[in-house]
């Protein structure tokens, strides 16, 4: 049984999206995406009306999948020191969560991105 088998498909996003070392304000557009081009093309949502009410679903899930160890959260501020990253503060992850700014899609890279952490990654067989 691999750790994909007991994941939502919410949980699949998010840590699809973690491997990629992805910015989270792309999780909730990708859940809600669609293949196109023969399902060679997968296009994210940018539909902030439909993005928003799955906001705090999506917030707690990924809350939990946080304190189960399965992923963190790093503000894009810290990305490009890498090697001195602190981690985000209970404090800092429930603010960036609970940040509407933080789920939407903009031009810009997010401010807050997804990796997955050593548990995961072993679970993972990475």
């Amino acid at each position: 049984m691999s750790i994909w088998d007991d994941l939502t498909a919410e949980e699949r996003v998010i840590l699809t999206n973690a491997i990629e070392e992805a910015w989270l304000n792309g999780v909730i557009g990708d859940y809600l995406g669609h293949a196109e081009q023969d399902g060679t093309v997968w296009m994210f949502s940018t539909d902030s009306d439909a993005i928003r009410p799955l906001i705090p679903r999506f917030a707690a899930i990924v809350k939990d999948m946080i304190d189960k160890d399965l992923i963190e959260l790093i503000p894009s501020a810290r990305y490009h020191d890498w090697p001195n990253i602190p981690h985000m503060t209970n404090a800092e992850i429930d603010a960036a969560l609970a940040n509407s700014k933080t789920w939407l899609p903009s031009e810009e890279a997010g401010p807050i991105m997804l990796i997955t952490t050593d548990h995961a990654d072993r679970e993972l067989g990475r």
